[in-house]
């Protein structure tokens, strides 16, 4: 087909395999923009993971739908460009959400206020690319369009996926969307107009750094924090902002990452912290870097001080923006700097005689993966017979009730299930002591003045009068008391108990309803979901009775399925390996692929709904092996080896769901099969990410999955057998 473009009228013709591959590239890349920009708007804050890939997913859904019966080919060709057109103005809306919400600086967006933000931003995007499948699937020749369609997409986001990760994310929102935008309209020229092709990249790759520059400034008077800005850049994980002026204030996803030098905070904490130990020689910290704290560390009678930061770029720019005296540290013999996740720099080997955890508290499942009994296990196997761990919880020791005191003793029942022995320091960061038998855990004020002063160092930010201050034995001993007797759940790898008291107290300032909330779910029995899972089967069954053709029901369950594969192997990985920001496009292509090539040999079956209800069981076989702990003492390659089977099930189970559910159209067969897919992803999205997973752990969440995986499958053999009553299943 041809369609009239809108560039000086030239016609666009491009056919509907290659815009469906586009399609599934732009939509990957906006969702990952989109994704980034949320965590950015709620102070990095990983809760707007579950709610905006709810939204985009329902958006896909609601668009796949409709393109049943609305929508053109002029459209569909054009959607590529839409959808990142779409894409833009949703990262508008999301970097200046502190402006459109009315919240002064420094005050976290929080997850509720900002529903209706990630509706506007979020679902216009995702229609428009859902509303195009379905309309360019029909535009494909054969029987099974559908599946073909699907593997075409699947093809696109795989591309888009690994793009994004490895060469896109670098170069930050603005580049990407411009550069993408720029692409995709030189593709849709270049058949007939190579030079306007030319002429359009060539446009996109200049505009790309004034618009960059543009939108970091706008960001920065969006947020209204005092001053001006200085200087930003976007790593590969995280967007950081230099304010104008002394000390160096630096911003990390929109939250207040630390201030340079700080001589009442971080230098006195410093300190103190070095002191805990008789001799720290060897020690791993993290957390360390931003605020400068490996400056004074090094004054101590350091051999090593290994310091694990999985952003590479960051050391690099803090040399840059806090000048010469950071700089000299990090050049200093004894420091050896690891741009790696902690977990997968204590794998690496070593002994330390004290390990210090100053990154951030356990509110997502990714930032607790360094708060659990199982990497408490990993530091005491890696620190001397004397070595000290050190954890600091970023709750003051003024109030030990409310949620503050449950993140604490949470933490300090799970360190007591590690080490025998565990203290307190108190301040504004309580920091936790926890050692072996062998141990000293003496850190009466005299003792660390002692050290003090044996060591002969001189900082006029820490006079030795100071550490009787710090150590006021009125706060020091009620602290320490509460952290040795203080029950509460242990926080594992399968039930990360942590995360959602730290979770509402990340979001929850300002936000009361949010702290009750989490702590209703914490001590309520997760049977209402057992509940649910029981009356979705109890349901499917029902429908299975009637005759059912079964294909939009056995598309949610699949993309259900799906969505709580992906959510619980990456939280596995996060847990075993480490952070998936540097691994996630390997591991997402790992997925797409088994999913382009089961739909692709499926697809060629004369009846691929016949495979529908193996494929099902098949996907309750995966959850249960997802649930096994033997997962997570396998070889790092079994989890990109499952996400690649949960791909290739996801992708074998369509073109069957799509042929049931469209009863012989392949338009309204693709486009109710993508969007009761993408619905039931949707629903995973936030049902899996944000309350089953934290509530109920890993274990009982995937078995969970399992069951609901093999009752449809079960239901599926009923449906058709009462559909052909007197045709042998296998025929």
């Amino acid at each position: 087909m041809q369609t009239r473009g809108l560039v000086h009228g030239y016609r666009v013709e491009l056919p509907p395999a290659v815009t469906l591959i586009a399609l599934g590239f732009s939509s990957t890349v906006v969702q990952a923009l989109l994704l980034r920009e949320a965590m950015a708007a709620l102070s990095g804050s990983e809760m707007a993971w579950g709610a905006v890939l709810f939204a985009w997913l329902i958006g896909m859904a609601a668009g796949a739908r409709a393109g049943v019966g609305l929508g053109t080919a002029r459209f569909a060709k054009l959607a590529p460009l839409v959808v990142l057109v779409l894409g833009a103005a949703g990262v508008v809306l999301f970097r200046a959400a502190p402006a459109l919400a009315a919240v002064g600086p420094g005050v976290t967006l929080t997850t509720w206020k900002a529903l209706w933000l990630w509706i506007a931003a979020v679902l216009p995007a995702a229609a428009a690319g859902g509303l195009a499948f379905p309309i360019l699937a029909h535009e494909l020749p054969g029987a099974n369009a559908a599946g073909n369609a699907y593997v075409r997409e699947a093809t696109g986001a795989l591309i888009g996926g690994v793009a994004f990760t490895f060469a896109l994310a670098p170069w930050g929102t603005a580049v990407t969307l411009v550069l993408c935008s720029a692409m995709t309209g030189a593709l849709q020229l270049a058949r007939r107009h190579v030079a306007a092709a030319i002429v359009t990249l060539a446009v996109g790759i200049v505009a790309a750094g004034p618009a960059a520059s543009a939108l970091a400034h706008a960001t920065w008077h969006w947020s209204g924090r005092p001053g001006e800005l200085a200087a930003w850049h976007e790593t590969r994980e995280q967007r950081l902002e230099l304010a104008a002026g002394e000390p160096a204030v630096v911003y990390a996803d929109g939250r207040l990452l630390a201030s340079f030098p700080d001589p009442w905070g971080t230098i006195p904490q410093a300190h103190l912290l070095m002191l805990l130990h008789p001799a720290p020689r060897h020690v791993l910290a993290t957390g360390v870097l931003a605020d400068g704290a490996v400056i004074p560390m090094l004054e101590h009678p350091v051999e090593r001080l290994d310091i694990a930061e999985e952003d590479p770029q960051l050391p690099g720019l803090l040399e840059r923006w806090y000048g010469r005296r950071l700089a000299d540290a990090l050049r200093d013999p004894r420091v050896v700097l690891h741009a790696r996740d902690p977990i997968a720099t204590l794998s690496r080997g070593g002994t330390w005689n004290l390990i210090a955890l100053l990154d951030p508290d356990p509110s997502t499942i990714r930032r607790n993966r360094t708060r659990t009994v199982e990497f408490y296990q990993r530091c005491r196997a890696h620190l001397s017979p004397e070595g000290l761990l050190v954890v600091r919880v970023g709750v003051p020791d003024t109030y030990v009730g409310g949620a503050g005191g449950r993140l604490l003793a949470i933490t300090a029942t799970s360190l007591r299930s590690v080490f025998p022995q565990v203290a307190g320091i108190p301040g504004e960061h309580v920091l936790i002591v926890a050692g072996g038998p062998e141990a000293d855990l003496d850190l009466s004020s005299d003792t660390l003045v002692a050290r003090w002063l044996a060591r002969g160092i001189a900082d006029p930010s820490f006079p030795p009068e100071l550490i009787p201050v710090l150590l006021d034995p009125d706060r020091a001993d009620p602290l320490s008391h509460f952290l040795q007797t203080a029950q509460a759940p242990t926080n594992t790898i399968f039930r990360p108990r942590a995360v959602l008291v730290a979770a509402a107290l990340s979001e929850g300032r300002g936000q009361p309803p949010l702290l009750r909330a989490a702590a209703t779910l914490e001590n309520v029995s997760p049977l209402p979901l057992a509940v649910a899972v029981a009356a979705l089967v109890l349901l499917l069954f029902f429908r299975s009775a009637r005759g059912s053709p079964f294909g939009v029901e056995s598309a949610a369950v699949v993309g259900l399925s799906s969505m709580a594969w992906w959510l619980l192997l990456l939280a596995q990985w996060q847990a075993t390996v480490g952070s998936v920001f540097s691994e996630v496009g390997a591991l997402s292509a790992a997925f797409m692929a088994g999913l382009a090539v089961s739909a692709y040999f499926a697809g060629r079956q004369d009846r691929p709904e016949r495979l529908l209800p193996w494929v099902l069981a098949a996907g309750g076989a995966l959850s249960l092996a997802v649930a096994s702990s033997a997962v997570l003492t396998a070889p790092r390659l079994v989890i990109p080896v499952l996400l690649g089977l949960g791909g290739g099930l996801t992708g074998a189970a369509f073109p069957g769901a799509a042929a049931l559910a469209g009863l012989g159209s392949p338009r309204a067969g693709s486009g109710r099969g993508f969007a009761a897919d993408e619905a039931g992803a949707g629903l995973a999205a936030i049902t899996v990410g944000l309350i089953a997973l934290p509530w109920t752990g890993l274990t009982a969440t995937a078995n969970g999955i399992a069951a609901l995986d093999i009752a449809t499958a079960a239901a599926c053999l009923v449906a058709a057998w009462r559909r052909s009553p007197r045709t042998h299943l296998s025929s």
